[in-house]
């Protein structure tokens, strides 16, 4: 007989901010956000600009203090707010000491973000206890050995499991026994499903629909009308039911970088140069992980918000910096405006592959441009990220986390 799945659901309270607090442990118990590139203390000379809250402590959030809301107006918020800069070097660093407790626990650990994972659990019960003794344990190894708090939902479930987690932040621990799913979810809010949104949700209420427990119940005839043909899933998923298996990270899907400036670019020869410095970026990354990409992807948005995204295939894969830079500029060239300005820039490599171990004999002409990055690839890492520039200059630590910090996080 088959043994009951036991997946957890775990996530970090807070991630950014308990990162900050470990080296500033004196802010602990003040409104403390993360956000921009400056610290700024209640008194000081502020300056938001256009930087956004990556995260907030507890004592921020009564305030109405929370992530993604711009930082001018957590201010006007909560005057006293502590603002801390985005370090993403050091939460991927701590993120990497984490997944590593996730590992003690069970193989299959499949990331979400720098700060949360699910982990089937399923098979090492015999070694470990139970869902809820292997939650446990590993809050408390968060706790003493890293000092971070963390919330954790067991179920048998993936949708489940991260719905848990999310209602008793922080230091959180809510078991949901096999069999109870449907009867734990039917209370809840629809806002409460993981990957539904506003859009959907507002669709929701319009037609009567405000807790999961009615969505399990509704009338697939009438979803679909309102949510076409994704309502079966959404509908099983509402009840508790997911087969989605717990997955560890294989080649991810895209590697991308992008900025955001706080103060428009017009010129295309500056927006050119920046659009260098991230193909030097996500090359940089590519060739890390040994992969290649089909596609390379260009995203703008403009100074009046408007957002597009164009991509084009190249004639075989591509990792070099000047290759990826290659194929982004037509579509950065198809696409500017002079009279738009630029707020945002990316680039992304796509249909990623594993790259060949081996350089054949008639291709090395074709990849000298790889094979130059490859050399400046080592002498960075010997001597660190300025040591050499390639005609250019390099874009800093990235403000935001990525896929490839994600790819870090294997395990292995």
């Amino acid at each position: 007989m088959d043994r009951p799945r036991s997946i957890l659901h775990v996530d970090l309270d807070a991630f950014f901010v308990s990162c900050e607090l470990l080296r500033r442990p004196e802010l602990r118990g003040l409104p403390v956000a993360v956000a921009g590139d400056r610290e700024s203390h209640p008194g000081s000379l502020r300056a938001p600009g256009r930087a956004v809250i990556s995260a907030a402590s507890y004592e921020a959030r009564p305030a109405g203090v929370r992530s993604a809301i711009p930082l001018a107006k957590a201010l006007q918020l909560c005057p006293k707010l502590v603002v801390l800069p985005v370090d993403i070097a050091h939460y991927a660093a701590i993120s990497r000491e984490v997944f590593s407790v996730f590992h003690e626990f069970t193989p299959l650990v499949e990331p979400g973000s720098l700060d949360e994972a699910y982990l089937d659990v399923t098979g090492s019960q015999l070694l470990h206890g139970g869902g809820e003794a292997v939650a446990r344990s590993i809050q408390a190894h968060l706790s003493s050995s890293l000092g971070l708090p963390a919330s954790v939902g067991v179920a048998g479930t993936k949708t489940v499991a991260k719905i848990a987690s999310d209602l008793r932040k922080p230091l959180g621990l809510v078991v949901v026994p096999p069999g109870t799913e449907a009867e734990f979810l039917a209370p809840l809010p629809i806002e409460r499903m993981p990957g539904v949104g506003p859009k959907t949700t507002a669709k929701l209420r319009l037609v009567g629909i405000a807790t999961l427990g009615q969505l399990a119940a509704a009338s697939p005839q009438l979803l679909g009308e309102v949510l076409g043909p994704s309502v079966r899933s959404l509908q099983d998923r509402a009840r508790g039911e997911d087969p989605s298996p717990v997955v560890p990270p294989g080649v991810p899907k895209s590697i991308s970088r992008e900025e955001t400036y706080g103060e428009d670019l017009a010129e295309i020869g500056a927006i050119e140069e920046r659009l260098r410095m991230l193909a030097a970026a996500v090359g940089q990354r590519l060739r890390a992980a040994g992969l290649v990409a089909a596609t390379i992807a260009v995203k703008l948005r403009f100074s009046n918000f408007e957002t597009l995204s164009r991509r084009s295939g190249v004639p075989s894969p591509v990792c070099a910096d000047l290759d990826l830079f290659k194929a982004a500029l037509p579509l950065l060239r198809r696409e500017w405006r002079p009279d738009s300005p630029i707020r945002l820039l990316g680039l992304a490599a796509e249909g990623l592959t594993k790259q060949e171990a081996q350089m054949g004999l008639f291709d090395a002409d074709d990849r000298r441009e790889e094979r130059v990055d490859r050399a400046l690839d080592t002498l960075r890492r010997r001597y660190g990220p300025q040591a050499i520039k390639r005609g250019t200059d390099t874009l800093g630590a990235p403000r935001d986390w990525n896929r490839g910090h994600l790819d870090d996080l294997r395990g292995e």
